[in-house]
């Protein structure tokens, strides 16, 4: 054999063992990445199988990993989801000592504090500890936003609203809590501005646009209110706060039909028809509206609701005055009047107009 056809031969032996190298290498980069489990693939198998087979898939993989600290992540995580508050700190806390992400695992135990615990000086703590690992994770001022307004430092609520958007300004999320917090500043044109472009983001929102109505509302600006209430409305087939506040922009404005129907419509709901408060606003309203009969029904259930109250007592009395029923007037007057003696001033002045219209 030739001394050329050798080296020939000593190179395509290398080239092939490169080769199969180069194989192998491939075949195990391409077996890691289809063995990867990652949030999305623990969120998947929790929606899909529950989450006790989303817990026993990281649970298996950290009996040959134990100190991976990415899969102590995922597992607080799922706790945190599940709600579970002690457990989800136990592995955040797993996964900061082994060094993951500080600034991620730190906005993790924040959340934990403060929505799981009601904990929200923890969570703006733990919030802007994780701003100290990396000043520009956008969604620890997202999160120590949302611990401020809790808190009620609204300016500091602002400023970290106007971080998070200037890192995310297609997000949102800045937007909500730079009006939320704008608006209890008393900042009205920053809040609108940021109520608009929240609306711009969101066309099919009708959170946004219901945030943006109360904004209006509070500035007396009850027609814009009342558009924005009812487009929030018409986008979310109702709500039960939609409803009430378009109710009370509506009797601002002076219109009582739109304010009782509104008041009526509310009470498809239990957080609103099981409190007698709301059957006397519907009752004062429908009354308003001329709607007597529907005055009265809801005066009854008001007083069903809470018997040793006295407005229900003194509005059904009002009612049965006006509508000839001088005995049960006078009971309901007479009953307001000693339930609730703030109340006797007016049931004095109906039964000294029922007495003279004899």
């Amino acid at each position: 054999m030739t001394r050329n056809l050798k080296a020939i031969l000593a190179v395509s032996a290398a080239a092939a063992l490169l080769l199969a190298g180069a194989f192998s290498v491939m075949d195990r980069a391409e077996k890691a990445r289809e063995d990867v489990l990652d949030w999305r693939a623990v969120n998947a198998l929790a929606m899909s199988r529950g989450p006790s087979a989303a817990e026993a898939a990281l649970d298996a993989r950290l009996l040959s990993h134990p100190n991976d600290a990415l899969l102590h992540y995922y597992r607080a995580r799922l706790h945190f989801e599940l709600g579970r508050a002690d457990k989800a700190l136990a592995e955040a806390d797993r996964a900061i000592a082994l060094g993951y992400a500080q600034e991620i695992s730190h906005v993790l135990k924040g959340l934990v504090y403060g929505r799981l615990l009601g904990d929200r000086r923890a969570q703006e703590r733990l919030a802007s500890k994780a701003l100290t690992f990396d000043p520009t994770y956008d969604e620890a001022y997202l999160v120590r936003a949302e611990a401020r307004y809790a808190l009620g430092d609204y300016r500091g609520c602002a400023a970290d609203a106007a971080s998070f958007s200037g890192l995310k300004p297609a997000d949102p999320d800045g937007y909500e809590y730079s009006l939320l917090c704008r608006g209890e500043l008393g900042e009205f044109g920053a809040a609108e501005a940021a109520g608009l472009k929240l609306a711009a983001l969101e066309p099919e929102s009708h959170a946004a646009r219901w945030r943006l109505g109360r904004l209006y509302a509070r500035r007396g600006f009850h027609r814009r209110a009342v558009k924005e209430f009812s487009e929030a409305i018409r986008l979310s087939s109702g709500r039960p706060d939609y409803y009430l506040d378009r109710a009370a922009s509506c009797e601002a404005l002076g219109d009582l039909n739109c304010s009782a129907w509104d008041y009526y419509s509310a009470m498809d709901w239990r957080q609103v028809s099981g409190y007698a408060s709301y059957y006397y606003l519907l009752g004062s309203s429908m009354y308003r509206a001329g709607e007597a009969g529907r005055a009265l029904d809801a005066a009854g259930e008001a007083i069903k609701l809470d018997p040793a109250g006295g407005p229900g007592y003194l509005l059904r009395g009002r009612l049965r005055a006006e509508g000839g029923d001088r005995a049960g007037a006078r009971a309901d007057l007479l009953k307001a009047a000693a339930l609730s003696p703030s109340l006797s001033g007016e049931a004095a002045d109906v039964l000294a107009r029922l007495d003279a219209g004899r």
